[in-house]
């Protein structure tokens, strides 16, 4: 059934069940418990198909759009389960460090990606350059971008390769890694625990860290400036810990400087936190938002 008779046959229902309580023309004893039923039952069709409609008009009309810039298409793959099923190659190739690969018959996108519903993603660059360049509206991404979905916990790497063809992104495999078969398992290890112990994070502070601060007043500008190592603790904004994911398009890491980005799915929210290896140990150098 459509969604524009599902939701006329839905009016024509309670047209006639609001006529049949009132055709009497006297007052009616209207059980309370059964109305917030149907209230519910109301609330609930109707959510359903806002949810319908969104997902049709989305895949229907935005298609073309969605395809263009990476994360622009991720947003829609996470938001929409019709693109999700679409975009999703079946069966999908899981692809293990040690042992043969398997094909996936009942991959759910919808829980494995879960450690991107919450406000923020990350990401991570060899150098400013490389973010920057991704802010560009002429940069032209990989028609390969890897998603990885990092656990700092217990040092697994879960690689989600998108493939655009002919236009249109999908994902086409995915492949297990640990932190040992990543070019950047020294700084990973790092971070790992530099966010998760507070006497280290301090310790990995450089003293002084040079900060720049939006502009309250003016909301393009910023205040740039240097703290104490030892006022971290007290500036220290929530540091990115637990899974944290890595969008991967080609960028390049020398080993000597990372920057972590964190971004907000549905705000303005961005941080960067810039970490320099000096004489064999992690730092971090820059904080701004």
């Amino acid at each position: 059934m459509s969604i524009k008779c599902r939701v006329i046959w839905l009016v024509v229902v309670t047209t006639f069940a609001v006529s049949c309580n009132f055709k009497t023309g006297g007052s009616k004893i209207i059980d309370d418990d059964r109305v917030d039923k149907e209230n519910a039952l109301w609330d609930y069709e109707g959510d359903t198909l806002i949810q319908e409609e969104e997902d049709l008009v989305l895949n229907e009309e935005s298609t073309p759009s969605i395809d263009g810039i990476f994360n622009d298409f991720l947003f829609a793959y996470l938001h929409s389960r019709h693109l999700r099923q679409e975009r999703t190659a079946n069966p999908l190739r899981l692809e293990h460090t040690e042992r043969p690969a398997e094909m996936l018959d009942d991959f759910d996108p919808e829980f494995e990606l879960g450690f991107l519903s919450g406000e923020y993603f990350t990401s991570l660059y060899g150098n400013a350059a490389q973010m920057y360049a991704e802010d560009d509206q002429e940069f032209e991404e990989d028609s390969i971008v890897s998603l990885q979905r990092i656990n700092l916990n217990d040092g697994t790497i879960r690689n989600f390769q998108f493939v655009r063809e002919e236009g249109r992104w999908q994902l086409e495999s995915i492949h297990e890694a640990t932190f040992a078969d990543d070019e950047l398992d020294d700084f990973l290890d790092f971070y790992a625990r530099f966010c998760s112990d507070s006497v280290f994070q301090a310790q990995s502070i450089a003293d002084p860290l040079r900060i720049a601060i939006q502009d309250s007043e003016d909301e393009e500008g910023s205040i740039n400036g240097i703290i104490d190592a030892d006022q971290w603790q007290t500036f220290c904004p929530e540091v990115p810990s637990g899974i944290i994911s890595n969008i991967r398009k080609g960028q390049s890491y020398g080993g000597r400087r990372i920057l972590l980005r964190k971004s907000g799915l549905s705000n303005g929210l961005q941080e960067v936190f810039t970490f320099t290896k000096e004489r064999g140990n992690w730092r971090l150098t820059r904080y701004e938002n």
